[in-house]
């Protein structure tokens, strides 16, 4: 593997790197403000931001007078000039790849299709992008991957019902091999929640959740700023939460009744859609106002925040973040995902973040660029 980029790159030892880890994160700070934060001696912290500094891997920014005491000069990462990280996240159908600079910020995406799910055929079709992008981004050093799936060790899949994968497959070995780069493989939401962690809107959260609808419905958590994983890696992932009690009696889970797939087919046992229509001729519907569609996503917001409020009165978070490729389905209910999730709260938790994201891509394959990151600026245990 060449890691002619990664030397160009390389952030030094333990202090260094939190140095910093916390400027990329937390933006500009003094050195006197880095010692105070990080728990660093003084002349720790002026000689690895001068050594920072000499490679290129800091600025500085100008100088503020203090009313007592000496000016403080605050001191920033070199992100215009420093190194770019690509981002995919594979679908069943489609690879969105992204480059991003080192504080995830997006540069440039691609979005193509793909036919097959067999690992080789999946590995070859992640390919073809990265590789595109790394050649027309020169500073690429890493590249993080995510995918529904059950992942250890950041780099093997162990299996993934979304791909039929019941065999585990070392992913980040196989890609990084084709790349020449380190590769960093994560499930797909975990990726996404540490992207809105580190660089979104879960940034200003100590403690968040994040449910997403689409083709698979999973709960992220960040608390305390730690993601949940859980022992088996499927810590919200298994979508095996009640949701309803169905006709018979049966206790339906919340897969069962919000995951893409049952949407659509509980919208053709209601007559709204032939057996050969799909999510677009739904959207359709609503969007002309018809009466059975509503109702459709009117239970689809009940059933998520009934389930939602089971997650708040466990966790108790300070925000709630609804996203995935069906979020629009939520957000046609007019507001009532909040109304009911609200009142079933304790009072004192009525004044939770609610907050409904976009629903494409962007930042689930940002997610894996940001896992990238984690990999290169090193997170600590």
């Amino acid at each position: 593997m060449d890691s002619s980029r990664q030397d160009a790159h390389d952030l030094g030892g333990d202090s260094a790197r939190a140095v910093y880890r916390d400027l990329l994160r937390f933006g500009p700070r003094s050195r006197s403000g880095l010692s105070a934060r990080l728990g660093l001696s003084a002349p720790t912290v002026t000689r690895v931001t001068r050594d920072l500094l000499e490679r290129g891997h800091l600025h500085p920014l100008d100088t503020v007078p203090l009313a007592k005491g000496r000016p403080q000069e605050p001191l920033d990462i070199e992100e215009n000039l420093g190194p770019r990280f690509v981002g995919v996240k594979a679908t069943a159908d489609e690879i969105h790849a992204v480059v991003t600079t080192v504080r995830g910020n997006l540069l440039e995406e691609l979005v193509l299709p793909h036919a097959a799910t067999r690992p080789d055929d999946l590995l070859a079709a992640i390919s073809a992008p990265v590789e595109a992008l790394m050649a027309a981004h020169p500073r690429v050093i890493g590249v993080g991957v995510s995918l529904g799936a059950r992942v250890a060790g950041r780099r093997s899949v162990l299996s993934s019902s979304l791909l039929h994968w019941d065999e585990p497959v070392d992913v980040g070995g196989l890609l990084g091999a084709r790349l020449g780069l380190p590769v960093t493989v994560e499930n797909d939401l975990f990726a996404m929640v540490q992207g809105l962690h580190w660089f979104g809107v879960g940034r200003a959260y100590r403690s968040f959740c994040v449910l997403t609808v689409g083709a698979g419905v999973a709960i992220g958590s960040v608390i305390d700023g730690r993601l949940v994983e859980g022992r088996s890696h499927l810590a919200g992932l298994t979508e095996q939460l009640p949701a309803r009690v169905g006709p018979d009696g049966a206790v339906l889970t919340l897969g069962e009744v919000a995951r893409l797939d049952a949407l659509l087919d509980e919208a053709r046992h209601r007559g709204l859609l032939t057996p050969e229509d799909g999510l677009e001729a739904l959207r359709e519907q609503l969007r002309a106002g018809e009466p059975g569609a509503r109702r459709l996503v009117a239970d689809l917001a009940c059933d998520l925040a009934r389930t939602a409020s089971a997650l708040v009165a466990v966790l108790d978070p300070e925000a709630l973040l609804i996203g995935g490729e069906t979020v629009d389905l939520v957000r046609e209910a007019d507001g009532l995902f909040e109304e009911v999730l609200r009142a079933a709260v304790h009072p004192v938790q009525r004044d939770l973040v609610i907050r409904l994201l976009s629903g494409d891509f962007d930042d689930w394959a940002r997610g894996a660029a940001v896992i990238a990151i984690q990999q290169h600026v090193g997170v600590p245990a």
